[in-house]
């Protein structure tokens, strides 16, 4: 729950929220475009049926008239087409012509350098750049000529046929002058209706390659939220793998410190207790429970369970406690304790209450402290 509380409070990307107001701008504008495509490809549909029953309606008017007249209006389109390709083949005859010119004026520079240069001194030879700029300018002369002559050749070709189609266009109308002109209104609205199906057509291309374009945007922006996406996985899935493969480090230097300084005091205190008492015996028995006990916890309050009760043919003597508190030389043993006599009882001794002890064992009255509560651990009645 943390970790999805982490991801919900990280900053979002800002490249996330670049790429989602692409995504929506390139949406509109496909829904808006397609929307614009299908109304042009529907009025397209509408011209093509409305021109086409319109035209039905004039060839019936109209009768044998549009049939007759036919011929002049097709040589008449002919000999608009020849006379666009004319001017196209004019423009490029003259780009050749000039091209030629150009090419020739630099053949003339040439040459002239060439004649300074051998004009200059006696025995002087040809200068390699004047040379190389020489042959240069030949050659663009040559492809010039080339280029020039292929120019007059199609104009030539484009103006015969220009001319030809115009011939027909005069034969036809001075003999279908009455049919023409009887079915001139057929072949102006087909006109009309041509350029305006062109027109709606160009439309129709022109939104067919912008939707194309918006959806190609839609399509970039949404590859780079699928990498930003597999970016932002990919670095919390390695965030994660961290988090799980870190382990809480313990000062064990802390710990060796403190479980030394606690063994330090407990021994010192021990050893306190050994010199303090009288009896040798007890003296040893400290000695050895000190040498043979257990690795005391890391806790402060720590205890040690001397029981009281005991009957063993190793024995030492020390003080223990009646249920009436008086003082009176007992023995413990070393090994496994036996069931307990009724009428005795265990004594916890804590660390504070280790001095109580020692002063039992010299035989001084302790000293008069506040009796700290007893937690439950501390005290274990055996009766």
């Amino acid at each position: 729950m943390n970790d999805s509380a982490a991801e919900c409070s990280e900053a979002l990307d800002p490249r996330v929220q670049i790429e989602l107001e692409r995504l929506n701008t390139a949406t509109d504008e496909i829904n808006r475009l397609e929307v614009e495509l299908d109304e042009a490809r529907l009025a397209f549909r509408r011209l093509l049926a409305e021109g086409h029953l319109r035209i039905q309606q004039l060839t019936k008017k109209l009768g044998t008239s549009v049939h007759k007249a036919r011929p002049y209006y097709e040589a008449r389109f002919r000999a608009n087409i020849t006379s666009q390709e004319l001017q196209t083949a004019t423009v490029a005859y003259d780009k050749a012509n000039s091209a030629h010119a150009a090419a020739r004026e630099m053949v003339y520079l040439a040459e002239q350098g060439l004649a300074r240069l051998a004009e200059g001194g006696a025995g002087v030879t040809l200068d390699p750049a004047w040379q190389e700029m020489l042959n240069h300018a030949t050659h663009r002369v040559n492809q010039a000529e080339s280029d020039r002559a292929h120019a007059t050749v199609t104009q030539r070709t484009r103006a015969a046929a220009h001319r030809a189609a115009s011939t027909l266009v005069h034969q036809l109308q001075s003999s279908l002058k009455r049919h023409i002109a009887k079915s001139r209104p057929y072949f102006e609205e087909k006109a009309r209706i041509n350029t305006a199906l062109e027109a709606q057509k160009a439309r129709i291309q022109t939104l067919e390659e912008q939707v194309s374009e918006a959806k190609q945007q839609y399509s970039s922006a949404l590859r780079n939220l699928e990498r930003i996406s597999d970016e932002i996985h990919k670095h919390r899935s390695r965030r994660q793998s961290a988090r799980n493969v870190k382990v809480p480090e313990i000062d064990r230097s802390t710990t060796t410190d403190t479980a030394s300084d606690t063994n330090t005091t407990s021994s010192d205190k021990l050893d306190e207790l050994c010199d303090s008492s009288t009896d040798a015996s007890v003296r040893e028995w400290l000695r050895r429970a000190a040498h043979h006990r257990p690795r005391p916890p890391t806790d402060a309050d720590t205890w040690t369970e001397i029981d009281l009760d005991y009957s063993s043919p190793e024995e030492v003597g020390v003080f223990t406690l009646s249920r009436s508190g008086s003082v009176a030389p007992r023995t413990i043993a070393r090994a496994r304790l036996p069931t307990p006599t009724p009428g005795l009882r265990s004594i916890w001794i804590t660390p504070v209450r280790k001095r109580l002890v020692s002063s039992l064992c010299l035989g001084v009255a302790p000293s008069r402290r506040a009796p700290s509560p007893a937690p439950a651990y501390r005290r274990r009645h055996l009766d």
